[in-house]
């Protein structure tokens, strides 16, 4: 049975976004204006009748969302008590801007991931949306994708990290003993991913050697990667952090 529903991802970095709807991905420029550039992609877009069966599915890429790890502190027990914990981490990374916080549940006495995303771009993608007859049906932060799709792959090993590699940053999550550690984010314009991940572990303060997965948008050359094998088997190539990216079912 057809699906009453028109469904579309974009994705948004920060210099263009990427329409993920039919056979091949469409990337069109934003120039730092992504709800504009949303609303002009979608006003050329065939759509249903009803906005509510129109729903676009928003995810955020760098610089648009944030991540920062929450160690578990035993204080801190209600909810606006660990937004305020977020805020705080996230005001000591520089990032000030009012901003939406989704925090993961996580049980007692362990580690949380937090990630922030700007208050005003998702008001302003729900207007785009709702003025081209369409509705935002969900918002979420690729490095959240990517790490709900290769959950299991994570589970497996209590030492990791995985590094997510996206338009011009590289973001890399370690876990260590089960639990999260740091997320780091450092700027990549091409050259060996090796050294960014040893940059980024030194600044985690984690070991080089931790187990490397790597789940990036774009596909990556094998000479870019560079592996030297001091993690015993090499880095971990996973798929495109969503389905609609590399052609799996979602």
């Amino acid at each position: 049975m057809r699906s009453p529903w028109h469904e579309v991802h974009v994705m948004v970095d920060g210099a263009a976004l990427r329409l993920l709807s039919g056979a091949a991905p469409i990337t069109i420029a934003h120039e730092g204006d992504p709800a504009a550039a949303l609303a002009a992609c979608l006003d050329r877009l065939p759509k249903r009748r009803l906005a509510v069966l129109n729903r676009l599915h928003l995810v955020l890429a760098h610089p648009w969302a944030h991540a920062v790890v929450l160690p578990w502190q035993d204080g801190v027990l209600a909810e606006s008590a660990w937004q305020a914990y977020a805020r705080a981490l996230l005001a000591e990374r520089a990032i000030h801007d009012a901003r939406r916080v989704r925090i993961e549940a996580s049980p007692h006495g362990r580690s949380r991931l937090a990630v922030a995303a700007p208050e005003a771009l998702i008001e302003a993608a729900a207007g785009a949306c709702r003025a081209a007859g369409w509705t935002l049906a969900g918002c979420r932060d690729l490095l959240s994708a990517a790490l709900h799709r290769h959950a299991g792959a994570l589970a497996a090993v209590d030492d990791a990290r995985l590094a997510l590699l996206q338009a011009g940053a590289l973001t890399c999550v370690f876990r260590r003993d089960g639990q999260w550690r740091d997320v780091i984010t450092l700027a990549w314009r091409g050259g060996r991913l090796r050294d960014v991940l040893d940059a980024a572990a030194l600044m985690a303060r984690q070991p080089a050697s931790t187990r490397s997965f790597l789940c990036a948008v774009e596909p990556v050359a094998a000479s870019l990667l560079d592996d030297d094998e001091r993690d015993g088997g090499g880095t971990i190539r996973l798929a495109a952090p969503l389905a609609c990216l590399d052609g799996a079912s979602a």
